[in-house]
């Protein structure tokens, strides 16, 4: 792969598609034959094309979501089968799936909770480099 490729309009818009698509950077940039460096150039330099990169990434996330959240609740159906031969079906569902969404789209309500309670007085003491080497006798 060569870093000296320019950036047509074309490959960048391919770039984009193949993101879209994957969610990959490195997958993307060897699908249409070029380097990471290339893009992440490119990004740097060609402000629309960041803003259509991060575009990519939230329309694959959106992408992952509903895919999440159909596993959750629409379930998947598994194959039953009884003496080698195929005799029904099974709609399995996804709690983890469920429960990692829940978290995620009300965080206030879901998200994991922890209290420490600390008994009795609690001192912080900060120290400075010079201070830490004075008491080590490193001056």
């Amino acid at each position: 792969m060569s870093n000296r490729i320019k950036l047509t309009d074309e490959i960048k818009d391919k770039f984009l598609d193949l993101l879209k698509k994957t969610g990959n950077i490195s997958k993307s940039v060897k699908l249409i034959g070029i380097s990471r460096m290339t893009v992440y150039s490119c990004r740097k330099r060609d402000s629309e094309f960041a803003a259509g990169w991060d575009e990519a990434i939230d329309e694959y996330v959106d992408a992952l979501e509903a895919e999440a959240d159909r596993r959750a609740v629409e379930g998947t159906l598994r194959p039953v089968f009884y003496k080698g031969e195929q005799c029904g079906e099974i709609r399995e569902y996804s709690d983890t799936l469920l429960i990692f969404r829940l978290k995620a789209l009300r965080p206030e309500k879901y998200r994991d909770r922890s209290n420490v309670a600390v008994p009795g007085n609690v001192t912080v003491q900060c120290y400075t480099i010079a201070d830490l080497e004075k008491a080590m006798g490193l001056e």
